[in-house]
Formats: C-alpha cells, sequence, structure tokens
C-alpha cells in the first residue's frame, strides 16, 4: 500500500506554475528525503500532503483515499509535521507543548486523558526532554525547542511524520538522536518524509530519495543508486566529490577543493 500518492499534480503561485503533470508514490513504511535546491518544491509537496495548499488539477491520496474528502480532524490524526523552526508569543512549558499533539483527540483544551499524558509523557522521554517538561517553551535553546517540537509531533500518534528541515537547528550528537528515532520510527511501521538541504543527511539515512528540481522529479531510487555526480551537478550547477561512506557505503557528497559553480543544466 502506498500512503500518499500524487496523480498527475499541477500546482503553482501566483500563475506561475511550479508542478506541472507531477507524479510520486510514497510507499507505506519508508524513509523518503526529498532533497533539491531551493525554489524546487520540496516544502510544497508538504504543503500538498497536509491539504494547506490544492493542487490545481490532478489528486493527492493519502492512504489510498483522496485528501480532499478526508476530515481536517482525521488528517490531524493520520499525519504530523515538524517544521524548521516554531515561535511561541505566549509561555507554555515544555509538557503543554508536546500535549498540543493530542488536540486531535481532545475534547477540549483543557481536558486530556490518560492515555493523552502517556502519550505525551513517551514521546518526551523519546526525544530527551522530558527532564525540560515545567521549563518555559521560549527558555529553552533553539536545538531543545526542536527535539519539543518533534515530541509534540509524537505525541500525535501519526502513521505518516513530515519534517522540513527538522534537524538544521540541531548539533551534531541531537541531529543523530533525531536521525536514529526517525529509522526506529520507520522500523515500527511509521512512513516518514524528510525534506532536507543535507545531502549526507539523506543520504545516510533515507530508504529512497526523491530528487527535486524547479517541481520535475529528476530521480527517486535508493541511496546507493543515486550516487552520480552528474545528477547533482545538473541539480545545484557543481562537480562534487562522491565517496562511499566507510560504515554504510551509501553516497557522500562534498566540494572540490576549488569549487566551481555554473548554472544548473
Amino acid at each position: 500500500m502506498n500512503a500518499v500518492e500524487f496523480w498527475k499534480i499541477t500546482f503553482g503561485y501566483q500563475k506561475e506554475l511550479l508542478f506541472r503533470d507531477f507524479s510520486l508514490l510514497i510507499k507505506a513504511g519508508e524513509f523518503l528525503g526529498v532533497v533539491g535546491p531551493n525554489g524546487s518544491g520540496k516544502s510544497t509537496l508538504l504543503k500538498l500532503m497536509m491539504r494547506i495548499v490544492n493542487p490545481l488539477s490532478g489528486r493527492v491520496n493519502i492512504f489510498g483515499n483522496d485528501s480532499r474528502k478526508i476530515e481536517r480532524l482525521e488528517l490531524a490524526r493520520q499525519m504530523a509535521l515538524v517544521p524548521q523552526g516554531s515561535y511561541f508569543v505566549f509561555d507554555w512549558t515544555v509538557e503543554e507543548v508536546v500535549m498540543m499533539g493530542r488536540n486531535p483527540y481532545r475534547h477540549g483544551f483543557f481536558q486530556s486523558t490518560r492515555r493523552d499524558r502517556e502519550k505525551v509523557v513517551e514521546a518526551m522521554h523519546m526525544t530527551g526532554v522530558f527532564d525540560l517538561r515545567f521549563r518555559s517553551i521560549n527558555a529553552i535553546s533553539a536545538g531543545e525547542r526542536q527535539r519539543v517540537i518533534i515530541a509534540r509531533a509524537l505525541a500525535q500518534e501519526p502513521a505518516l511524520l513530515l519534517l522540513d528541515e527538522a534537524t538544521a537547528h540541531l548539533d551534531l550528537g541531537h541531529r543523530a538522536e533525531v536521525l536514529r528515532l526517525l529509522l526506529a520510527l520507520q522500523k515500527q511501521g511509521k512512513t516518514i518524509v524528510l525534506v532536507s538541504h543535507d545531502l549526507n543527511e539523506a543520504f545516510g539515512f533515507c530508504s529512497r530519495i526523491a530528487f527535486l528540481k524547479a517541481g520535475q522529479l529528476l530521480a527517486c531510487d535508493a541511496p546507493d543508486k543515486l550516487d552520480d555526480p552528474g545528477l547533482v551537478k545538473n541539480a545545484y550547477g557543481i562537480n562534487p566529490v562522491v565517496i562511499k561512506h566507510p560504515e554504510t557505503g551509501r553516497p557522500q557528497f562534498f566540494l572540490p577543493a576549488e569549487p566551481e559553480v555554473s548554472e544548473p543544466s
């Protein structure tokens, strides 16, 4: 079964089309990395999945159902988004922010069940923020705040977890923890879609990579089948140095000593 199906999508902003007849299938239970230069449509794909925007033509299916026919509440139970950064006007505690992930299941903002509380505690432990639970969300570091947002998404119990540059504010240690957590969630059967500017992060952890450029799908395959430097040059206009990771054998990309940047082909 496919978790998400983009069928012949056409979409654009302010009369300028981004996607034209775009199709992509995301398999249930896979860890898909979405990479590509700025303006390629990576974040827009997430918006289309969440129905923040709707296609001009074509269809987006979520677990076999037309997303336009899924109630908003049910959609919120099926998927959760971890954005690049989040800002809070009020001084919610960390625990209160994570509890917001239970809103699709609660009958009132201040009404929580035993299961709600259990899922919140579980999510905080999984992301290493349990000891911060009584701290103000505005009094912790950017990296800690991002882990809280991930905990909020996990408390939502989504079958589909969407991450938009979600590790950008994390230090190396916490980034590794989050990526290991995502791999564990995939093994539990969750479908994960990670939008990333970090090719090595995506190629190092994702089971499949979708390479976008200007709304077009350049390639979508397993990382070890996408080690062609020409693919990176096509997208970014630079000839990378490609090596195999010494432990995993997956492709890793590096800038040459004296990079010469050309216009992407």
